[in-house]
């Protein structure tokens, strides 16, 4: 060693290495003085140092025990025994060695290129069956560190960071050993975690802008150092102390909180959302106090999982590290349906009716906050309830009402509705439709007023109470509504009304009735028990209420079936009659026989068929009319058959009796009358509006004249009426034409008699009658 002449009056401490283990052997030790100039100094007596093997002792010594040995090299342990003693093998990491003998009390093994071992050490011992063993540790000297670097986060602290090539192997007192000197100012001693970077950290000195930082490495086998000079100002990352989120439906409000020194400079920050990618910057001046940066959020989806991130750094630096990310889930969407009822009779009241929708299925609603706002004031009134349905007492300047959930974060979004501020029900007309297997198509016209869209409402169970209320909203620029058939039933009849919606609140648009698919009616007509009857006809009266909600369809008009019973009793003919309005409530029935019984069955209809009949039997009456027509027309056909037979009883009394046969009347006999009149019977005495009869007087040719003849027997002759004429030759022809309806008692037959024939008898007949040319003929026409 080199020593200065001014200090050779010093203590000097000489160290040296063997790879014997000194500890096994003596040694000796003498030094010298040597000088530039001067030639060496005589050496110095021997300084013997003895080994322990001069020791008393009871048990075997190791050497080397509990050291750093260095990777690589060529080691020699030795054992020193109580006693002298013969062995041929030593263990170092449980492998036996060749036995070197120093002396009959001490033994050693050479061991060479031994390897790094672990923070445990490697094992060395003498003796297999001893339970006494060494532990020594096998490392490297300390590497030169590179990418070493300092830097700051808060302008308070700051860290230097490196790497190195190779990890160390030891820990506890055999570890590494980190120290930073600062400028030459002072040091600081590391406590350096098993990192890739290491980092060490030291404070910030006040004002100092400039460093120069020399770290330093040191084991038991070596040291080396690396330095590092900046200007602090250019090395500042800043990291966001905390990052708080405050979680909303649609949106969250993310703050950043810097906590440093950073007075002087332009920070900015930044926040990552995940999913999305959302980045968010923002600029703000530094300052020495706790700094927030808040960011809003905005487009999230309701219940949904977001992570975010955030990150800040100082103008013109590269950005600072992430912080690490925070998870969140959005507030559930809990959006409430507001629709309100309002009605002026019997009491002016309000009905609120509200739907709630949660995006969480286990979102808890603990109560609805209704508050009711006033015109022209800043009043209002505020309570809480439980259940979905108020009814409020409409007062004057009542403006709007707004309704809310009380949830586990607060209170939902507000639902609005307004109220108008004169409300008169007007009455709409009402629109037939219906539906099919799809549901309902509803479609109306476009109202201008309606700014804010359009409220359809309908009732559930049709439109018999109790109505379960139901509405839906569109926008404005909507005029249709598509309703599915699985919310309706058939045979119900449901009423739709349609509000348009504007600032002033909500009036009714239009009103829409119809059923999803009509079924026959359910309900029976209800018939007057005394209806006009005559003895051809029956005016039929009922009772029904064709526009009652609860039909299963719409009444259409109604059926009649009359049954007619014959007089065997056993055949029956019917027919029907349809009424095809359905408003109207009487029906004349005509064309019947008179006292007779007739059975009428009625039922109202729909477009899907006809309902239950209600059943009812009247009887005609007798037709009095009628029946003295047929008594009194055999009598004055009768009669004028006399008389014609007085004007030739001269005549017919110069006849033989046979001859006269056929003039054989019976007495009146009514009822045979009447059946012969029927017998006879061409037309019915309906058909017949009215009678005439006329009295002609006419000069008549005798082949135009009619005779009267036995229609029994064909072998009856014509009679010749033979008649004195009077004075003046007076020429009287009288024709009586009855046109009765329906009758006729006396009939005009022509015998097919040769023309020949009948001129022989005509000129015979007016030679007889000398010029008198007077007959009285009676016939019937119909």
């Amino acid at each position: 060693m080199n020593v200065s002449r001014g200090s050779l009056e010093a203590v000097h401490t000489l160290v040296w290495t063997s790879q014997l283990p000194l500890n096994c052997v003596d040694h000796s030790i003498r030094i010298r003085f040597i000088s530039g100039a001067s030639p060496p100094s005589s050496w110095s007596s021997w300084k013997t140092i003895y080994g322990e093997m001069n020791l008393a002792h009871n048990e075997i010594k190791m050497f080397p025990d509990d050291q750093v040995l260095r990777e690589g090299s060529t080691v020699m342990f030795c054992c020193i025994y109580p006693k002298e003693t013969h062995i041929t093998s030593m263990f170092f990491s449980n492998t036996p060695y060749k036995v070197i003998n120093i002396s009959p009390q001490v033994k050693a093994i050479r061991v060479e290129n031994i390897k790094a071992t672990n923070s445990f050490g490697v094992n060395f011992y003498c003796d297999r069956n001893s339970d006494v063993s060494a532990y020594n540790f096998v490392t490297f000297p300390p590497e030169k560190p590179f990418d070493f670097r300092c830097e700051t986060e808060n302008m308070r602290h700051a860290y230097c960071l490196w790497k190195i090539h190779r990890a160390p192997n030891l820990e506890g007192d055999q570890r590494r050993k980190y120290t930073l000197q600062i400028s030459d100012t002072k040091s600081v001693s590391c406590d350096v975690e098993d990192t890739d970077p290491a980092s060490c950290r030291f404070d910030v000195i006040p004002h100092q802008i400039t460093y120069n930082i020399t770290l330093l490495v040191t084991n038991s086998l070596g040291q080396e150092s690396e330095t590092y000079t900046f200007s602090i100002t250019d090395r500042v990352f800043p990291v966001p102390e905390h990052l708080k989120v405050t979680a909303g439906v649609f949106d969250s409000l993310v703050i950043l909180q810097l906590n440093g020194s950073f007075k002087g400079l332009l920070l900015r920050c930044q926040t990552e959302l995940e999913p999305g990618g959302i980045i968010l910057d923002l600029d703000k001046n530094g300052s020495d106090s706790m700094q927030s940066y808040a960011f809003r959020l905005q487009h999230l989806k309701p219940s949904k999982l977001y992570s975010v991130r955030g990150r800040c750094a100082v103008q013109r630096n590269d950005w600072g590290r992430w912080t690490i990310q925070r998870q969140f889930i959005t507030e559930p969407l809990v959006t409430i349906d507001l629709w309100g009822q309002i009605r002026e009779h019997p009491n002016r009241t309000i009905t609120l009716l509200w739907k709630t929708v949660s995006s969480d299925s286990e979102s808890y609603i603990s109560a609805y906050e209704v508050c009711v706002g006033y015109r022209n004031t800043e009043r209002n009134v505020c309570r809480n309830v439980t259940q979905t349905q108020v009814e409020l007492t409409r007062e004057i300047n009542m403006s709007n009402i707004t309704v809310r959930a009380v949830i586990q974060s607060g209170l939902s979004e507000p639902a609005h509705i307004t109220i108008p501020s004169a409300h008169t029900e007007s009455m709409l007309r009402e629109k037939r439709i219906m539906g099919n297997e799809k549901g309902f198509q509803l479609t109306w016209t476009r109202d201008s007023t309606a700014t804010c869209g359009y409220t359809i409402e309908w009732c559930m169970l049709g439109i018999a109470l109790p109505c379960n209320l139901q509405w839906r909203k569109v926008p404005a620029n909507q005029t249709f509504l598509n309703l599915t058939a699985g919310d309706f039933k058939a045979g119900v009849q449901y009423a739709f009304e349609i509000y348009g919606c504007s600032a002033e609140g909500h009036r009714r648009h239009e009103k829409q009735i119809g059923y999803l698919k009509e079924q026959k009616p359910t309900q029976r007509p209800t018939l007057d028990s005394s209806p006009n009857i005559t003895w051809s006809s029956v005016k039929l009266k009922w009772s029904f209420n064709e526009k009652d909600p609860s039909h299963a369809g719409f009444i259409t008009g109604y059926v009649i079936t009359i049954l007619d019973y014959s007089d065997a009793g056993s055949d029956l003919s019917s027919f029907r009659e349809s009424v095809d309005d359905p408003h109207s409530k009487s029906w004349t029935v005509g064309g019947l026989e008179e006292d007779r019984p007739y059975t009428f069955q009625l039922a109202a209809c729909t477009s899907a068929g006809c309902g239950p009949e209600t059943t009812a039997t009247f009887r005609t009456r007798q037709n009095y009319y009628l029946l003295m027509v047929k008594v009194l027309v055999p009598l004055l056909v009768l009669i004028g058959f006399c008389v014609c037979l007085w004007s030739f009883r001269n005549l017919i009394r110069g006849f033989p009796e046979e001859s006269a046969g056929f003039l054989h009347i019976k007495a009146l006999d009514l009822d045979d009358l009447y059946e012969a009149n029927k017998k006879i019977c061409t037309l019915m005495i309906e058909d017949c509006e009215w009678c005439d009869v006329e009295i002609l007087d006419v000069q008549p040719i005798p082949a135009e004249k009619e005779w009267l003849t036995c229609a029994e027997d064909p072998s009856c002759s014509f009679i010749t009426p033979k008649v004195t004429l009077p004075s003046g030759h007076l020429t009287t022809d009288v024709w009586l034409a009855t046109h009765l309806t329906n009758f006729s008692y006396v009939s005009s037959v022509q015998q097919d008699v040769p023309s020949e024939e009948l001129k022989t008898e005509a000129t015979n007949q007016e030679s007889e009658i000398l010029g008198f040319s007077s007959d009285y003929v009676t016939s019937v026409a119909t």
